[in-house]
């Protein structure tokens, strides 16, 4: 995620008081979301899943591209089976080469043992984004996502386990990593005649920043930052309010959460 620029400055002012030279802090690559993939390939979705584990859900494909990318690289990200593939599209051919993948359907499969039962109404799906570990390290977020819904609302809370690219083993876990939530707060017809505004709204969001490693070659430490906004009914956008606040991997509960489960 987009690092907050008063801590990367902090950071960085840190580093060189420090060790007397500038630690450039890495960043999350991010990838984009193709907005009409159909106009790539009508066909890409049925395309794509043959180069993926099987079985494979069609409908439950994205492609991306990784920002600064060659024009004719994408990204896939497929939530059954939990796979990330690095693919080509072929100008003169028009087919779809398969240049790397990233196979994380065991760990669902761990996941799923572990938690039994709880993990029926848990939805499994990749980050578009990969998160710095170490020089040269990356890591995937695997978002356990659970949705509720409400008379005239609804709530989604997603939290991440942070997975090394080629391995099993999470490194960071239990994250929480965004949410939304909406209530209503009209119940009449007087009410809605009345109000401009007829739910409460909370929206939510994780931001890192990653330290210097204590020597060359460790990780980086994780700094996490969790962002929130409410916006009450009947309130204009001006009585929006934010709030930031730091936690750690054992503090989890400071991220308000949009009041959702723990």
């Amino acid at each position: 995620m987009n690092k907050l620029p008063a801590l990367r400055t902090a950071a960085w002012t840190l580093a060189v008081l420090l060790t007397g030279h500038a630690f450039a802090a890495p960043s999350a690559q991010v990838f984009d979301a193709v907005r009409k993939p159909q106009a790539v390939d009508p066909e890409w979705r049925a395309r794509l899943c043959a180069l993926l584990p099987q079985p494979c859900d069609a409908q439950a494909l994205g492609l991306y591209r990784l920002r600064g990318a060659a024009a004719n690289d994408y990204v896939v990200l497929s939530a059954e089976p939990l796979a990330m593939a690095r693919i080509k599209r072929d100008k003169d051919t028009r087919t779809w080469r398969l240049n790397r993948l990233h196979d994380f359907s065991s760990y669902s499969a761990i996941m799923k043992k572990d938690a039994g039962t709880g993990m029926a109404d848990v939805r499994l799906s990749l980050a578009p984004a990969l998160y710095p570990l170490a020089e040269g390290q990356w890591a995937v977020a695997v978002l356990q996502t659970v949705s509720e819904m409400y008379s005239g609302g609804g709530a989604s809370f997603s939290k991440a386990d942070f997975v090394p690219l080629d391995d099993t083993r999470a490194v960071h876990e239990g994250i929480p990593f965004s949410c939304s939530k909406m209530i209503r707060a009209c119940f009449s017809e007087r009410d809605h005649k009345q109000s401009k505004r007829c739910h409460d709204e909370s929206n939510g969001s994780l931001r890192i920043v990653y330290d210097e490693p204590a020597k060359p070659g460790e990780p980086h430490s994780w700094q996490y930052t969790w962002l929130q906004s409410e916006w009450p009914a009947n309130t204009p956008a001006s009585g929006m309010t934010t709030t930031r606040l730091h936690f750690t991997a054992k503090t989890t509960e400071r991220a308000s959460f949009c009041g959702g489960p723990q």
